[in-house]
């Protein structure tokens, strides 16, 4: 785990409950409310540039950032993920929450007054760093304040919700950069923040074991959390997305900057392997929960679902802007297949978790269809109808809406309650690194793509001219002659790149297989949760027994 085990005769860390562990009532409408709210901001922070980055990437006069715009975001996410978990383990839950929304608001804040790409993505970055301890921190919510039999049904309606900031995205990116900017994709976010910080101060979230005070924590934050651990991790993230974003685009591969890059990054991530060997329990990714089957396939699963559905979100708006010739606000309207597909099939897929309660064959079926519609995009062309290009996304979507919750799922029914915040920071993780390596290879593949496919079908045009300018701008930027080779070109670069979703669906289907036959939300499991963390008597009080946290 993210720290060191409790013993269950260290009565100060055991497990203790105040008779109000559950939150139930009007309370808990309100609590979940604002989850959700925090769950669409957090992904409509990612969405919501998807049909703006062709007006960005023309703002800022390169595309050779483009794939940073959502990098920065994801990477630090996923790479701050780990330590949130510990994080949350021991400082309250409620002041590290609000901590962390302080975060992605001064982010936020950055982003939006930025003059340069530089400044934009650095906001970027800390509204990352900022999401990390968000997402974990509202599944932690979930599974200490909600009733063991609710918790399912709760994190699939979280899902779905998710699903509707994934729908409302593109749609409010595109008609807000039309109308008003693509600065204002980024204001439109500090409101909502402002709401949910309101909430939280004025609700009492519980907690499922006994924290000390902040102060004494701090005073040895050194031994509560892995920062050797975390001192590694980040940089050798850093330097393997920088030799994959750049190889090939920047640089070419055998040059010794994108050589030095991997074999850094490789040394580094070979001493945070040995370091985690030697710190067990108390390191970053702890090897005892890592190593479970079923934790050890969900992030497999995690990191092949990101990879698969942020690439579709990123660069499907780009091939309806520049090769459809869509404006923002219209390439919105063209996205929504995927995301209401992904909504309906998340309530059709929680509807009958009841009668099929097994999350390999859910998880099979999503990643299959994703494997389908996303390979059918690889055959886009200029001519592509409209009832392809929708019948593609609702097979994407459909897969996504069924598949992304299930790694979560699978681990919330199967860990005891001490040990899920971990596993859920590490299934986060994943899917976020998931997103951001493919994220980068996605931008490699479609700018070396470009180049080749315009010395094709555009040779009088120059490439490194049209790579550096923006999406949306080329067609200011060429001869009118030479408009239709250069939209070609753009068509073929683009749908090569939907190789990549296509190959993380089919390899994720793979993993699935693992998520485990124990039903989810079973009796049996249920019972055991409420073992952990009592009966909710009158006096909270729990027996050693009870209280000891077994691994099922």
């Amino acid at each position: 785990m993210f720290g060191r085990k409790p013993k269950t005769s260290e009565k100060a860390a055991a497990p203790s409950l105040d008779g109000h562990q559950y939150v139930t009532g009007f309370r808990l409408v309100i609590l979940f409310s604002a989850l959700a709210l925090n769950a669409i901001i957090i992904v409509l922070y990612t969405s919501v540039l998807g049909t703006a980055t062709p007006s960005i990437t023309t703002y800022f006069g390169t595309l050779e950032d483009v794939d940073w715009y959502s990098t920065a975001y994801l990477l630090l996410m996923c790479a701050f993920q780990p330590v949130t978990g510990q994080i949350y383990s021991v400082f309250r839950v409620k002041s590290t929450f609000l901590t962390f929304l302080s975060i992605v608001a001064v982010g936020t804040l950055i982003s939006a007054l930025a003059k340069s790409s530089v400044a934009f993505i650095a906001g970027r970055a800390v509204a990352g760093l900022g999401a990390a301890g968000l997402f974990n921190g509202s599944s932690v919510m979930i599974v200490a304040a909600v009733a063991p039999h609710l918790r399912a049904q709760l994190l699939s309606l979280a899902s779905i919700l998710v699903g509707f900031g994934a729908v409302a995205g593109p749609l409010v990116g595109g008609t807000i950069t039309e109308h008003l900017g693509w600065r204002w994709c980024i204001w439109v976010f500090l409101p909502p923040i402002g709401a949910i910080a309101f909430i939280f101060l004025t609700q009492r979230i519980p907690e499922q074991v006994e924290k000390a005070p902040a102060l004494s924590v701090v005073r040895q934050i050194h031994r509560k959390l892995d920062l050797v651990g975390l001192t590694l991790f980040v940089p050798a993230c850093t330097m393997l997305m920088l030799a994959i974003s750049w190889g090939g685009t920047k640089y070419a591969w055998k040059s010794a900057t994108i050589i030095a890059l991997l074999v850094v990054s490789m040394v580094v991530f070979g001493v945070f392997l040995g370091w985690i060997s030697y710190y067990k329990e108390r390191s970053l990714i702890p090897p005892s929960i890592m190593m479970k089957p079923v934790v050890f396939c969900a992030c497999l699963t995690a990191f092949f679902e990101g990879g698969a559905y942020l690439m579709i979100q990123w660069y499907l708006p780009l091939w309806f802007q520049v090769v459809k010739g869509a404006g923002p606000e219209k390439s919105g309207v063209m996205s929504l297949p995927t995301c209401i597909t992904w909504i309906v099939t998340g309530v059709f897929c929680t509807l009958l978790l009841k009668t099929i309660p097994y999350a390999p064959v859910w998880a099979l079926a999503g990643h299959a269809a994703t494997a389908i519609g996303s390979g059918l995009m690889t055959t886009f062309t200029p001519s592509t109808s409209s009832g392809e290009w929708i019948g593609y996304q609702i097979l994407a979507g459909t897969g996504r809406g069924i598949a992304m919750q299930m790694p979560l799922l699978a681990v919330q029914s199967y860990l005891p309650a001490d040990e899920f915040p971990y596993a859920n920071a590490n299934i986060l993780f994943f899917q976020y690194f998931g997103g951001t390596i493919v994220n980068c290879m996605a931008k490699t593949v479609f700018i070396n793509g470009l180049r080749s496919a315009l010395a094709e079908f555009a040779p009088h045009v120059d490439a490194q001219k049209v790579v550096q300018s923006g999406a949306t701008e080329i067609f200011r930027l060429v001869a009118p002659e030479d408009v239709q080779g250069v939209v070609l070109a753009y068509n073929q670069a683009l749908a090569q790149t939907f190789w990549l979703p296509t190959a993380c669906a089919i390899l994720g289907a793979f993993s699935t297989l693992g998520l485990g036959w124990h039903k989810i939300g079973g009796e049996k499991k249920v019972k055991e949760v409420e073992a952990v963390v009592g009966d909710k008597s009158v006096d909270g009080s729990v027996d050693e027994k009870s209280a000891e946290l077994k691994t099922v």
